[in-house]
């Protein structure tokens, strides 16, 4: 009689304890998981601070060196050709990122034959330059809003292309440093800024 009384009681489950720990087992891996940027390698923090010192004239901010991406860079080439289809209608992606492609290749050879500094990557290169196009961003920006084929404009694209190289020079100096190649280093990033302009006047 004892063990039929036992068998025929209802058997009793603690059901609170084992949904939690179904619930545990589903949702923990999930929480633990990075975002999505963070997953893809791209940090907004450090894009935003190379930002803001490629955007400083004066040089008081220093130099960001090392840990160089691509993200930033491909953007702001993205915003750019983006400006000059609402600026003009010109649809200009493919022409603006081989130009890019071709002077980074061409500014990092001519690095590699004037230094043997372990900074100096076709990767740092192009971030580099790509920042420093920045400028030249903001002229894009204005020539949505106003006909930048005129003396005004003139002297609004030299000035973009006078900030822009000496930023780009300032890194490029600070990544083998060496100082007195400062000039020597803005003439090639001036070159390759007014390039782009070129794109707004015409």
């Amino acid at each position: 009689n004892q063990n039929f009384d036992d068998y025929s009681q209802p058997a009793q489950f603690n059901t609170t304890s084992s949904w939690n720990q179904q619930s545990t087992t589903n949702f923990t891996g999930e929480d633990d998981e990075p975002p999505l940027l963070e997953e893809l390698g791209i940090d907004v923090n450090k894009i935003f601070t190379r930002l803001l010192h490629s955007l400083d004239p004066t040089g008081r901010c220093g130099v960001v060196l090392g840990d160089y991406d691509v993200i930033g860079p491909i953007a702001l080439y993205l915003t750019y050709t983006s400006l000059l289809l609402l600026a003009g209608g010109k649809l200009m992606f493919s022409y603006v990122y081989g130009l890019a492609v071709l002077t980074s290749v061409c500014m990092y050879a001519l690095l590699w034959a004037m230094t043997d500094s372990p900074e100096v990557t076709l990767t740092s290169t192009f971030s580099v330059l790509g920042y420093s196009f920045t400028p030249v961003v903001l002229v894009a920006l204005l020539a949505v809003f106003t006909n930048l084929k005129n003396i005004f404009g003139a002297l609004v694209v030299l000035l973009a292309v006078l900030w822009s190289s000496t930023n780009a020079a300032k890194v490029f100096v600070a990544m083998f440093g060496n100082a007195d190649q400062k000039y020597l280093m803005a003439y090639p990033c001036a070159i390759i800024c007014g390039l782009y302009t070129l794109f707004i006047l015409y």
